[in-house]
């Protein structure tokens, strides 16, 4: 393979989130002056958003009729995502760019009151500072910003108008009305996710009641899972603090999006708000309902707790789905016991919170009775499983199993107190963000990979999260992990944790287990994976799942 070729698979081969940022590697994106809109009604609004030209690029019109997004960028694939007016793309940066690295584009079609706002609106200006909040953003469990952008297109109308002239006659003139048609604003952002958490814990969910093959797939999954309560605490206690002070406002399984790492990443921040006047806020804010706080479905007072109980209505479906349940059976069993089962309308945790101590008592119970149902560890009846090398004792690999249910029943029951104080009616019960992750760090250690994550760790002991910068690594070089290697699901490069490489074996498409740790138990599925498979499901390698 030629130094060239080799160069060029390392600039487009995706990165761990740690590699990304101590490498800047966002850095090495920067937009071109081709085509750049020059009028001051549109740049100006821009500059008072502190934005660089060289990362959010302003497109002229160029006399044109129709926008077809994702361009400039190039789509890879299916697109990731589609709420209405806001559609997320898997794609590589545009032509001519040196930048080649993977990235997820969400492009949103603007409008204020069903019309496209003016260059100098309002709603421009709020959105342009939202695009400024991500900018800074730096956090192992948040999506980087990378570029933005905005393209218009135009319609032209010709107005006939007659004139009386001087003379008595009549003159007759055209003129040509210029509308803007449509404006979409691009937001570029790394990883391209595999998948959102609502499908991740929907896949757990359905393996865990399938075949003893899929139900180790559950085990897996289960086992990242695990860790997911103490990272997304440490992210949003990142945007809380006081150098960044952001509040995300929208926090659910859907913004929170699974990488080919198996690393949980907060994302949309289209509706966060940056804290310019203080702490409190009030009124309305328009965000998806059902994790609502109560205090933006009042329209009162509130801080940057109303965060934490949107959280923890997620966290609530999460130990759900590790007791062997659906995500929507939370929702399910809150309206049964408010005697709502079969009511019309978009149900909301805010309307569930006389019922939600009842639930939580409810999911101790079947903590309870599951671990009092563990088999008992004779080695002639087995869990199944397919996760333990075989050269292992059955009996040995069963009581390992056995010990990783019985402290993952009695880590879920330690934490359903947690959850309920984060969901409590009154914000000023409820936890900082800050005080989350020593609640719920013990759930990192049932298992012996994925393991503690260190950056988590670091931000617990010393307020930073960041890994050590390195320099960046320019387009055609190789770093560390920009050596081609295809990534498959599930992979961390954390400290003691496994991570699956790409078998030698020319042609195989088999995946060998790199441990890091030598006890590690896992073994490797047999998967073929292309940099284009990229579905709404989880690991969709050959129809299986790793």
């Amino acid at each position: 393979m030629s130094t060239d070729s080799a160069g060029s698979q390392a600039s487009q081969a995706m990165l761990h989130m740690l590699d990304y940022i101590s490498t800047h590697d966002h850095d090495l994106f920067e937009w071109d002056d081709h085509g750049r809109e020059e009028s001051d009604a549109w740049l100006r609004p821009v500059q008072d958003a502190g934005l660089s030209p060289k990362k959010h690029k302003v497109f002229h019109h160029a006399n044109k009729e129709y926008l077809k997004p994702p361009q400039p960028f190039v789509q890879i694939g299916p697109e990731l995502g589609d709420s209405g007016s806001t559609i997320v793309y898997k794609v590589t940066p545009p032509e001519g760019q040196g930048y080649r690295r993977p990235l997820a584009l969400k492009v949103i079609v603007c409008k204020e009151n069903t019309r496209p706002p003016g260059p100098d609106s309002n709603v421009r200006k709020l959105a342009l500072q939202e695009v400024q909040n991500m900018v800074a953003v730096r956090h192992p469990h948040i999506v980087v910003y990378v570029a933005s952008f905005e393209d218009y297109c135009i319609s032209n109308r010709q107005v006939r108008q007659r004139r009386v002239a001087g003379t008595g006659a009549r003159a007759v003139f055209r003129r040509v009305d210029q509308q803007i048609k449509r404006h979409i604003l691009g937001i570029a952002m790394y990883p391209p996710a595999d998948c959102n958490l609502r499908t991740f814990m929907l896949e757990i969910a359905s393996a865990a009641v399938h075949s003893p093959k899929t139900a180790a797939e559950e085990h897996l999954m289960a086992q990242y899972l695990h860790t997911y309560f103490g990272c997304l605490a440490q992210a949003v206690s990142y945007l809380h603090k006081s150098t960044v002070r952001i509040r995300h406002k929208d926090i659910k399984p859907e913004n929170v999006v699974i990488d080919s790492y198996g690393v949980p990443l907060l994302t949309d921040f289209g509706l966060s708000k940056h804290f310019e006047t203080g702490q409190h806020s009030q009124g309305p804010t328009a965000k998806t309902l059902k994790y609502a706080d109560p205090e933006a479905m009042q329209e009162t007072q509130r801080d940057e707790r109303s965060d934490v109980f949107s959280l923890g209505c997620v966290f609530l479906e999460m130990v759900t789905v590790l007791l062997g349940k659906p995500p929507s059976y939370a929702e399910e069993q809150l309206e049964r016991m408010a005697g709502n089962a079969h009511q019309v309308g978009e149900f909301k945790y805010t309307d569930a919170l006389d019922n939600l101590q009842e639930y939580i008592d409810y999911l101790e119970h079947m903590a309870e009775a599951q671990l009092d149902a563990l088999p008992s560890s004779s080695p002639e009846k087995p869990m199944p499983s397919t996760n333990f090398p075989p050269s292992m004792p059955k009996s040995q690999s069963f009581k390992a199993r056995q010990r990783e249910k019985e402290a993952s029943l009695s880590g879920v029951i330690k934490v359903l107190g947690h959850i309920r104080r984060m969901m409590d009616h009154d914000y000023h019960v409820r936890p900082y963000a800050r005080d989350l992750y020593p609640l719920f760090s013990h759930l990192y250690d049932i298992y012996e990979s994925p393991g503690r994550c260190e950056n988590c760790e670091e931000q617990m002991l010393t307020g930073s999260s960041r890994p050590p910068t390195r320099a960046p690594t320019m387009p055609g070089v190789a770093n560390g992990n920009g050596n081609g290697r295809q990534q498959i699901p599930l992979q961390r490069t954390r400290s003691n944790s496994p991570t699956l490489t790409k078998s030698p074996t020319a042609g195989s498409g088999s995946f060998a287990v790199r441990r890091v740790r030598a006890n590690s138990l896992y073994v490797a599925k047999q998967a073929s994976h292309s940099p284009t498979d990229v579905v709404d499901m989880a690991y969709p390698h050959n129809g299986h799942k790793v």
